[in-house]
């Protein structure tokens, strides 16, 4: 059981896009604005409430603008994994950060392939990754590998990146020449909680609503998904104290859970709703991780 402590990517640490910022003009003072107008302001798009001019930013001027979300470039650093990045053919970002970051997540795909880079300033290029986006997990006879349709893979971690503090890593995401999609991309610092055990359950909260009208049709309103988990998990009697601690610290920071790698199911990026720690012995404890993934 791993945990990826977020570092969170600011304007200073976005190296390189290929995604242009331009879905609206900029935002500039003192220009007479009216209603429903869309402007930029900070990688943040704003739509005007009223007819005004004003030098007050949008970010302030709550009485004229509405926040209605990050612009495309970044609306892979969100925080929202359903509303993503989108572009035909791929998406590519490089980002650095100052600290010694060695996990990676994204979330919310939409591609055929996807390539990980990191490069040192002295040693050059220290990690390469190569990933197929296809989900084969369905495919368990020769019937199923001829005619199973293919399955996008929505998600992937990965937790081996060589510790470089200060390096760059490069993300590409392609989709050949269809549209590409990046839900959410998490990188930062590789913990471990302990072992996930078998018994471990995953499931989805739906919200799209169904109802009956008075004639007792159905009427279905189809809505976003979170991904949830009830981890299982073992942990040294002796790391328990730097285990509850590691998580009382991340309480309210959306953080990426990893029971294992290799299933996809088990790696949600959200907030625990509550943990609890049974000292079973004076080597091992049992512990239960209860996880809500972001929508």
């Amino acid at each position: 059981m791993k945990i990826i402590n977020p570092t969170p990517v600011i304007p200073s640490r976005l190296v390189t896009s290929n995604v242009p910022e331009d879905d609206f003009p900029a935002w500039v003072a003192s220009t007479p604005y009216v209603t429903g107008d869309n402007r930029i302001y900070e990688h943040a798009i704003y739509e005007a409430l009223t007819d005004h001019t004003s030098a007050i930013t949008p970010d302030l001027d709550l009485t004229n603008w509405l926040r209605t979300g990050a612009t495309n470039r970044w609306r892979m650093f969100d925080g929202i994994v359903d509303a993503g990045t989108t572009q035909t053919g791929s998406i590519e970002v490089t980002l650095q950060s100052i600290d010694v970051i060695n996990g990676i997540a994204l979330f919310n795909l939409l591609g055929t392939t996807a390539h990980v880079t990191v490069t040192d300033s002295v040693d050059g290029v220290v990690y390469e990754r190569d990933l197929l986006l296809q989900d084969n997990s369905a495919v368990t006879s020769w019937y199923a590998y001829f005619f199973e349709p293919i399955v996008q893979k929505p998600d992937f971690v990965l937790t081996d990146l060589p510790q470089y503090r200060g390096a760059e890593v490069e993300v590409v995401v392609d989709a050949g020449a269809g549209t590409a999609r990046v839900g959410e991309l998490v990188i930062g610092l590789v913990r471990q909680l302990g072992v996930a055990n078998f018994g471990t359950s995953v499931s989805i909260q739906d919200y799209s609503r169904k109802e009956r009208d008075q004639f007792g049709n159905t009427i279905v309103v189809e809505r976003r998904f979170s991904k949830r988990a009830d981890y299982d998990v073992t942990v040294e009697t002796r790391q328990v104290a730097a285990v509850q601690s590691q998580l009382a610290k991340i309480r309210s920071i959306p953080t990426v859970y990893i029971g294992d790698e290799d299933r996809a199911s088990t790696v949600i990026y959200g907030f625990f709703k509550q943990f609890n720690i049974v000292l079973d012995n004076p080597s091992i404890s049992s512990c239960s991780i209860e996880v809500e993934g972001l929508v």
